[in-house]
């Protein structure tokens, strides 16, 4: 097991001794882009393992210039991949399964990035859909236990239940806590002793491994001891 935190600039790089970093990059962000290639210089240059992760990109977008857009910029993520990138689950614009134009487009994204480097497939849309969702896109998988919780599921249960085909594809774990809507947060709280995200992580474990598990909180103060919670694993 490898593991770190989330990260969106330079600056952050270096606040602690991990084996994993990942690089987010938002959508819309001036200067987002730039910023990311700061990033992985400065994983490159401490020969730290790094995983990009874009949020807000769309495969399945079916405009032209809206998708010539997403997919000139997804492009040159996967061209400076290390592990792997991180994509989310999608639905159609009305929220169901991905179907006809969009499940096609999201395919061909799909395909064209997975020949540039490896690309994981995180819950984020639709996780009450997304065993579905992994069985049918995903040759990698990035479980997020927060993401179950706050869609009102037992992430512990969840864990447990997973068939041993995507256990076989999981390769990242994000974590994180789900604790209702608070200061403008919902599930991207620090994790607790004890809590239920953690003891899901405990299950995943017993179960496989070899996995990357990613930080990713908000409250960045209690970054370290979350980490410390983390290693004792290791």
């Amino acid at each position: 097991m490898i593991y770190g935190y989330r990260v969106i600039g330079e600056e952050e790089i270096g606040l602690y001794p991990v084996s994993l970093i990942q690089i987010s990059v938002f959508k819309g962000w001036v200067g987002g882009v730039e910023q990311m290639m700061k990033v992985v210089s400065a994983c490159r240059s401490l020969n730290l393992r790094y995983v990009i992760h874009p949020l807000g990109y769309f495969l399945s977008e079916t405009r032209h210039e809206h998708r010539k857009e997403t997919m000139d910029a997804m492009q040159t993520f996967a061209r400076n991949v290390d592990l792997a990138l991180i994509i989310h689950d999608e639905t159609t614009p009305w929220g169901s399964r991905l179907e006809g134009i969009y499940e096609e487009a999201y395919k061909e994204a799909l395909h064209e990035l997975s020949a540039i480097c490896p690309v994981s497939i995180e819950n984020a849309n639709n996780t009450l859909d997304i065993k579905w969702f992994w069985k049918r896109f995903a040759t990698s998988i990035t479980l997020d236990i927060g993401h179950v919780e706050a869609a009102g599921i037992d992430s512990e249960r969840f864990v447990i239940e997973l068939g041993e085909d995507i256990i076989d594809k999981l390769n990242y774990v994000h974590l994180h806590r789900y604790n209702g809507h608070h200061d403008g947060l919902l599930d991207h709280w620090s994790l607790l002793v004890n809590c239920r995200e953690l003891r899901a992580f405990e299950h995943l474990l017993k179960r496989k491994q070899d996995i990357g598990v990613i930080l990713e909180i908000n409250d960045m103060e209690n970054l370290g001891e979350n980490l410390r919670l983390i290693k004792k694993y290791i």
